[in-house]
C-alpha cells in the first residue's frame, strides 16, 4: 500500500475532452499500479460510467460519482464497515445527499423559473445525449442512469438568467456547481465532502498519507481544497480556471490538457 492517493476527476482532466480517451497517461496509470498507489475516481459521471472507464484503465479503488453524491467502496477494501453504507452488487455505497427524484423535482421549479430555457440529461434520449457530448449511445446510457445529480445546460436565454438561478436553486434548498460543459443540480454535497470522507477512512486504516487531486473546472474546487497538492491540468486553449487559481494559491499548474497533463502532473509529484 502505497503512502500516497490521488484523487482525480474524469473529464477533461484524466479524459480527453472530445474523445474521452486517456491513453496518454496509460504508461502512469500502470506505474501507479504496479506501486500499489490508489487512484480514485471523482467525477460527475454516474456510477455505471465510472465503472466503464475503471475497466478501461484496471482501476480497483473506491470511487466518488455524481459530485460528490455517492462513494462506493468494493467489498472488503477497508476493514469496518460504514454503518451508513449500504451493499449494492460487489460494493458499499455511501449516498452522501438527495436521491434523484428530490433533484428532478427541483429541475421543475428551475424548468418554471427560467420559462423552459433549461433542458436536462432527464429530458433527452441516449441517442441525443451522445449527439450534446460525443459519447459513444452506450455511455450516453450510462451517463442517464443517474442517482444524485443532473447535468443541464441553457438552449436559450443564458445570459439573462444565469445571475439569478443560483438564488433559485437557493430557495428549494438545493446546490448548483459548474463543470466543463454543463450545470449541475444536486442536494447539499460536493465533490470536497465525499474526498474528506474517504481521507479519514485511508488515514484511520493506513496512518499517515499524502493526497494529491487533479481537475480543471470549478466543480473541482471543493475536492483540491481537501487535498495536500492540488493540481489544475489546462484547458485545451493552454489557460487555467481562474476560480481555481484564486482558491488555490499552492496549486500546480500544468502546462498540458486533458490526460497529457494529467501525466506531467504526477510525474512532478511522484515520478
Amino acid at each position: 500500500m502505497s503512502d500516497t492517493i490521488i484523487f482525480t476527476d474524469l473529464d477533461e482532466t484524466l479524459l480527453e475532452r472530445v474523445t474521452f480517451a486517456f491513453e496518454p497517461a496509460h504508461e502512469t496509470l500502470v506505474r501507479l499500479r504496479e506501486r500499489g498507489t490508489p487512484v480514485v475516481f471523482c467525477t460527475s459521471k454516474t456510477r455505471t460510467e465510472t465503472e466503464h472507464f475503471r475497466q478501461a484503465t484496471g482501476n480497483s479503488h473506491p470511487f466518488i460519482v455524481e459530485n460528490g453524491g455517492g462513494i462506493y467502496l468494493p467489498k472488503g477494501y477497508f476493514n469496518e464497515t460504514p454503518p451508513d453504507a449500504q451493499e449494492t452488487g460487489s460494493y458499499l455505497r455511501i449516498a452522501m445527499g438527495e436521491e434523484y427524484g428530490r433533484i428532478l423535482d427541483g429541475m421543475k421549479c428551475l424548468k418554471s423559473k427560467t420559462q423552459n430555457s433549461i433542458l436536462g440529461f432527464n429530458d433527452l434520449s441516449p441517442e441525443e445525449v451522445a449527439a450534446d457530448t460525443g459519447l459513444s449511445v452506450e455511455l450516453a446510457r450510462f451517463a442517464k442512469m443517474r442517482e444524485f445529480d443532473e447535468p443541464f445546460k441553457f438552449i436559450r436565454r443564458e445570459a439573462e438568467f444565469c445571475s439569478q438561478i443560483q438564488d433559485w436553486t437557493n430557495e428549494i434548498r438545493l446546490q448548483l456547481t459548474q463543470g466543463g460543459r454543463y450545470y449541475h443540480l444536486h442536494g447539499e454535497f460536493d465533490k470536497g465532502q465525499a474526498v474528506r470522507r474517504l481521507i479519514r477512512m485511508y488515514r484511520k486504516r493506513f496512518g499517515r498519507i499524502e493526497t494529491i487531486g487533479l481537475g480543471d473546472s470549478p466543480n473541482d474546487l471543493q475536492m483540491l481544497l481537501q487535498v495536500d497538492h492540488p493540481v489544475a491540468v489546462a484547458h485545451a486553449d493552454g489557460s487555467h480556471d481562474t476560480r481555481l487559481c484564486t482558491a488555490l494559491p499552492r496549486l500546480l499548474k500544468i502546462a498540458d490538457s486533458g490526460p497529457r497533463g494529467w501525466a506531467r502532473g504526477i510525474l512532478q509529484l511522484v515520478g
